[in-house]
């Protein structure tokens, strides 16, 4: 169980979070000019986000050091917000992933065919490798979480690497990669996905899926917590695609920022939505803290969290 030192640096609200940071560029365009889009998170804990005024790209500013990030996931991530006090994966995470797996699954299936190479880069406690295997798919995963990385190889057999760079598989390897809500987590999205799109068959598909930053069914202070140091929306997580060279693949159902990508020898173009940073420092804007506070507007998102927690820890996967 956590110490009350950890509550502290990590619910106690107006407070700050147990790290330093540095100032970063855009990890998607490079530009160093931002715009102020919150100064506060869910819990009211003090953590800037600012918009790339020349992309639209939402970031943590200052954006936690490699190390501080790394130590946050290693100690502090699953039990902060998934509630793993005991190491391994809660069972409301389990049948949540269990769902999620299989319509991921159903929606990549004329892809995921029996020898085909799949890699899910973000693979959790392993649920969508074990659907993958079961349809006859040569299957492996990247977890730096090792109490969920241990998970998925003891309970479903799969390999699971702790970590995966550059030169770790040749170039057109996979002929499926996703990562399902991964990217937010990363100081450099961006060049992952490079990096996934590199491994990709010419003929292959990447899924991939972050928050809508945009949903208009959270009120702003919801939509900013410390473990997502990047934020999208539809037009930024298409333009950091085609970066890396996709485009989204018009044969597979698109949900916003749940996109099935396909290569493309189109340039990129500008890296750039002119008056995106903008818009959304308008339309994120949240309440003043004690305002919020007072508007109850806090109470229905705690609720609804805490019953999803309990129902998908009695449903059955």
């Amino acid at each position: 169980m956590p110490s009350p030192r950890y509550f502290i640096n990590h619910f106690m609200p107006f407070t700050g979070y147990p790290y330093t940071g540095a100032p970063t560029a855009c990890n998607l365009c490079g530009s160093q000019e931002a715009v102020t889009v919150a100064e506060t998170d869910r819990r009211l804990k003090t953590l800037r986000s600012i918009a790339c005024a020349e992309c639209g790209l939402i970031r943590t500013d200052p954006m936690p050091t490699p190390a501080e990030l790394a130590d946050y996931y290693a100690h502090a991530y699953r039990a902060d917000y998934q509630l793993a006090f005991a190491g391994g994966p809660p069972r409301h995470h389990l049948n949540r992933s269990a769902r999620e797996a299989a319509l991921r699954a159903d929606l990549l299936a004329p892809k995921l065919r029996p020898g085909a190479r799949v890699l899910d880069f973000g693979c959790g406690s392993g649920e969508f490798l074990a659907a993958a295997r079961a349809r006859g798919c040569e299957a492996i995963g990247v977890e730096p979480g090792r109490d969920y990385a241990a998970y998925a190889r003891r309970t479903h057999g799969i390999e699971v690497l702790d970590d995966a760079g550059d030169d770790r598989f040749e170039a057109g390897h996979f002929d499926v990669i996703t990562t399902h809500h991964v990217l937010e987590h990363l100081r450099d999205p961006a060049d992952v996905m490079e990096r996934l799109a590199r491994w990709l068959k010419p003929d292959g598909v990447l899924y991939a899926a972050v928050p809508n930053m945009a949903a208009t069914a959270k009120p702003p202070h919801e939509r900013f917590h410390f473990a997502h140091v990047h934020g999208f929306v539809r037009e930024t997580f298409d333009l950091m695609a085609r970066r890396a060279g996709l485009v989204p693949d018009t044969g597979y159902r698109r949900e916003d920022t749940t996109v099935v990508y396909r290569k493309t020898d189109q340039p990129a173009g500008r890296l750039a939505v002119p008056g995106l940073a903008q818009r959304l420092a308008g339309e994120l804007k949240p309440m003043a803290p004690g305002a919020y506070l007072a508007s109850g507007a806090w109470i229905w998102p705690m609720v609804r969290r805490n019953a999803k927690a309990v129902r998908d820890t009695f449903v059955s996967r």
